[in-house]
């Protein structure tokens, strides 16, 4: 870890200790905080165990602190209150206006478990297709669950798949569901960015009832929301019919910002006492989101792209994004005995993606029709050019996890028992590809294996499909499905007064990717009631994904030479990949390693340092696109692209070994000040990840199995650093908070210079700029509550109060060129987002 850093966070740390005021603790040592220990989920499975005890650093985050800002949705809820947590935005990247990659120490987003009330949840039907942070990786849809509905989050920072299965690498989320009854709770909101644009109108409301007289409850979560798009692009220089190329357009054609989006979500949660001492329960919900996204800019002489005789000017194509989330969780749980408990239940998720293109053409359609029709008029061919959009394609998953878990204690002759628990876990998993319609794929409208002149441009050949959004050809629909089963035992205990010993076995077999049997040993010594120390050693595994596996798709890409042409996804173990040695996924595996403390300095003001080192072996990753020039090294491979049909094609494939390591540090302080309640806390994550090594089959060039863009976004594309700082202040009927977000530099090749060589004679200043950067930045959030009455509170407040964006792209950057001044900012790896200041106002209600 590089002095910098080191450097960085001790001034972090000493402001953090200096500051004068307050914030809400979200980490372990929370006695400083609200004076209680809080029962964690996570961590242990024995039931009474607090988070202070653990042996591994959790943030316990409840739903005060999630819904503190003007944030709606829960990923940005969270990167703004768990530093390790990351929640990247990009754009022209499919599906992007939809999910966000949800990310724990700077790795994957399927390399983090998302449980919800502490059961397995599924994960998104789609991944990033093009270079991004998290491309290739079907993590969960942190969005797709509503804040209303929550009780609160609890974030284990620590490998756990031996405890909790396959995924739990980097860590385990779980999100605790509302059990409130009695109380109907809401909200109405409504917020715009300082531009004046991106209106966004939400609501919320949470009632629970009892059932019964035993305890039994329901509690019922609705949200809505219905955001307005924004936009930071600016004229370009692309010309069209009546402006010359090389002047600015008279309008903002391109679109960089928030898509134009709409949400709706019923969350439920109940649990029924039955027979005595046993518990039914379920939860479950469902949610609908939209979104209209963009591509680049059409051009209106890019011939092969554009027909004049429908878009004069050029074209912005969109893309219709829709999603679909459906899950149900039925469980029975209970007492067998006083020792001993059980616990059984299923849990059904499905996801879908669907996308419709819209303000599109398929140029080849016009192409066909003036190669028949030699002499037709201008509008004959706009007659006779296609449908302008239409249903492109998508993606289904689905998972069923049944579990049968059993737990309790064991009499060793000691003062404390040793605590064991084991159980079973059964999953099954289906996933699908659904083929868009023929007008979004085809070549001409007889859809035949030809390529005709395009309509303005003899000289080049019409392109086939969508424009933005190619659709998903028949040839590329497919349906896989797989099951796994896992057994588990975990076992604890107390080996002195102060000395506590946990460890976890686990083995996990896949039909389609093979077994594993990981494990983990953890301890905690604690000195005195105030200092602990705590540490922990685990190894872990992740199973490919039926969506790393199983996807195939013809794309649209932007080349190497800036243009944007057709592309192909191979499945692995196809004819392309194995000519290049990958015939098969295998399991990604893992070995973490956790050291920290927990010290309470006064009864007001709490410490956690955790350090954490964790090598993986076989990342699976979604490979560049290769042309046939970059494997002309094996005819066989050729052979092989060609076959495809695509100028260029990637595949999955285990490409490397990496070791990621870091440090969280968490300061908490509380304490009276002028008649209210003050306080503070500092959180901050430092985080580097490095290659130790390309796995490339024998005679195959390593930057074929992973090159340098793919590794730059493994490496840079998140922050290295990340720092809260969260003020806190109640007094009567009035409370503030004021929070102060770093996020540290991201610096990746895509759309720069060592992704597009540009001769350095077209930029103004002789070159261009290698990478593409977006720089550090402090975002300030700030917020100001009024509680009118009991029934009804008021906030008012802005985010990023300072209008921190990244910096504008300047005439030295390829971006900047390829958009013909179009776009504003960078469009990958941006933390902190492109919209700058906004603000808000909030009406709570309780009764």
């Amino acid at each position: 870890m590089s002095t910098y850093r080191l450097n960085t966070l001790a001034v972090a740390v000493a402001f953090a200790f200096s500051a004068p005021s307050i914030v809400n603790a979200q980490e372990a040592p929370v006695k400083a905080v609200k004076n209680i220990e809080q029962i964690s989920v996570l961590g242990s499975r024995v039931s009474n165990r607090t988070s202070t005890e653990s042996s591994s650093p959790i943030d316990l985050i409840d739903a005060d602190d999630l819904n503190k800002g003007g944030f709606t949705e829960l990923g940005q809820s969270l990167q703004a209150t768990a530093p390790s947590f990351n929640f990247s935005r990009t754009q022209v990247s499919d599906g992007s206006d939809l999910f966000r990659p949800a990310t724990l120490r700077g790795l994957q987003p399927d390399q983090t478990l998302v449980l919800i009330n502490g059961k397995r949840r599924h994960n998104q039907a789609i991944f990033g297709l093009t270079s991004t942070v998290g491309g290739g990786s079907a993590g969960t849809d942190m969005n797709a669950i509503p804040l209303v509905a929550l009780k609160g989050v609890e974030v284990l920072r620590d490998g756990a798949a031996a405890q909790y299965g396959s995924d739990a690498i980097a860590g385990v989320i779980n999100l605790s569901l509302n059990n409130s009854t009695g109380v109907t709770t809401g909200y109405v909101q409504y917020s715009e960015t300082g531009e004046g644009d991106g209106e966004t109108v939400s609501v919320g409301l949470n009632r629970g009832f009892d059932l019964g007289s035993e305890g039994g409850f329901i509690n019922l979560s609705l949200e809505h929301r219905d955001a307005e798009g924004t936009n930071r692009a600016e004229r370009d220089i692309g010309g069209s019919l009546d402006v010359a190329p090389g002047t600015l357009s008279k309008d903002v054609r391109w679109s960089q910002g928030n898509a134009e989006s709409e949400f709706t979500s019923l969350f439920y949660n109940m649990a029924l006492p039955v027979g005595g001492d046993n518990e039914l329960y379920s939860f479950g919900g469902y949610s609908e989101r939209t979104a209209l996204g963009n591509g680049f800019y059409r051009n209106f002489n890019e011939a092969g792209k554009n027909v004049t005789q429908v878009y004069a000017d050029g074209f912005l194509p969109q893309i219709f994004n829709e999603a679909q989330d459906i899950s149900l969780a039925l469980g029975l749980k209970g007492e067998i005995n006083t020792d001993w408990g059980y616990d059984v239940s299923a849990v059904y998720g499905e996801n879908q993606y669907d996308f419709t293109s819209r303000n599109s053409i398929n140029a080849s359609y016009a192409a066909e029709y003036v190669a028949n029709n030699p002499n037709a008029s201008d509008a004959d061919i706009a007659a006779n050019a296609g449908p302008s959009g239409g249903y492109s394609g998508g993606f289904r998953f689905d998972q069923t996890t049944v579990n049968a878990d059993i737990n309790g204690i064991i009499d060793i002759g000691r003062s404390e028992p040793l605590y064991l628990s084991f159980g079973a876990e059964y999953r099954k998993e289906n996933y699908e590809i659904v083929p868009g319609e023929e007008a979004s794929y085809a070549c001409g409208l007889a859809n035949m294996d030809t390529s005709y002149p395009s309509v303005n441009d003899p000289n080049q050949f019409a392109e086939c499909g969508f424009q933005a959004y190619n659709g998903l050809r028949p040839e590329a629909s497919n349906s896989q499905s797989r099951d796994s089963y896992a057994f588990y035992v975990d076992a604890e205990t107390m080996i002195t007064d102060a000395w506590n010993v946990s460890g976890a076995l686990r083995y996990e077999d896949f039909s389609d990717a093979g077994d594993d049997l990981i494990g983990k040993l953890a301890t905690r010594y604690e000195f005195n009631d105030d200092f602990a120390v705590r540490a922990a050693a685990s190894t872990g595994f992740r199973a490919p994904s039926l969506q790393q596996s199983g996807y195939t798709a013809f794309t649209t890409n932007l080349g190497s030479d800036g243009t944007l042409s057709q592309s192909f996804t191979a499945t692995t173990g196809s004819a392309f990949p194995s000519a290049l040695g990958v015939n098969s996924l295998e399991l990604e595996t893992s070995k973490n390693l956790s050291a920290g403390f927990v010290y309470d300095v006064t009864s007001e003001l709490s410490l956690t340092v955790d350090f954490y080192h964790v090598e993986i072996k076989d990342r699976i990753t979604l490979g560049s696109l290769l042309s046939a020039d970059d494997v002309a090294f094996s005819a066989e491979a050729v052979a092989a692209l060609q076959a495809t049909g695509a100028v260029q094609a990637n595949y999955f494939s285990n490409s490397l070994d990496s070791t990621t390591q870091g440090v969280d540090i968490i300061a908490s302080y509380r304490t009276e000040l002028d008649g209210g309640n003050l306080g503070i806390t500092f959180a901050g994550n430092l985080n580097e990840t490095k290659i130790d090594n390309v796995n490339a089959a024998p005679g195959i060039p390593k930057n074929v199995a992973l090159d340098d863009i793919q590794s730059s976004f493994l490496t840079d594309g998140q922050p290295g650093e990340r720092g809260t700082l969260t003020f806190d202040y109640e007094r009567d009927a009035y409370s503030s908070m004021i929070r102060f977000n770093y996020f540290g530099e991201t610096d990746v090749k895509y759309f720069a210079n060592d992704h597009i060589s540009l001769p350095g004679f077209l930029s103004p200043t002789g070159s261009f700029k290698p990478t593409s950067t977006v720089e550090s930045a402090v975002l300030v959030d700030l917020n100001v509550t009024y509680q009118i009455n009991d029934t009804f509170a008021v906030s008012v407040g802005a985010d990023n109060v300072f209008d921190e964006t990244p910096d504008e792209l300047g005439d030295d950057e390829v971006l900047n060129f390829i958009s013909n001044g179009g776009f504003k900012y960078p469009l990958r790896a941006v933390p902190y987002g492109f919209d700058g200041r906004s603000y808000y106002a909030k009406l709570s209600f309780s009764f």
